[in-house]
């Protein structure tokens, strides 16, 4: 059942989080125009109203613009979505924001702290 859930929204989930990261990273993505929106929508029904209104906000908010300052990390963190990264796999994620059927999990290991996007 997770890995249903997983095919079709992990890689949605990993594209926010690439465009959020793109500053760090070398490498610019564009926001999805109404057109591409649209295809999502069509071909991910509920696609629009989690991560479209996402990307409105961002396009509103001024990230296509270098210039305006917006950051898309810092909005994770001002709306209190933490971005952890998968031990295992080294890929980020998101929980609170996440459609896939990735959960949260910490464990301590040898004194250290160690996030999980999945039993292990």
């Amino acid at each position: 059942r997770d890995a249903k859930k997983d095919a079709y929204w992990a890689h949605h989930d990993l594209a926010l989080l690439a465009y959020a990261f793109w500053p760090l990273g070398f490498f610019r993505l564009s926001l999805p125009d109404e057109e591409d929106m649209a295809w999502f929508e069509e071909n991910y029904p509920g696609w629009d109203a989690h991560y479209g209104a996402i990307y409105r906000e961002w396009k509103a908010l001024g990230c296509e613009d270098p210039k305006s300052g917006f950051q898309p990390l810092q909005w994770f963190a001002k709306n209190g979505h933490k971005i952890y990264v998968d031990r295992v796999s080294q890929v980020p994620f998101c929980p609170s924001l996440s459609k896939g059927a990735s959960t949260l999990r910490i464990h301590e290991i040898n004194g250290k702290k160690h996030s999980f996007s999945d039993d292990w």
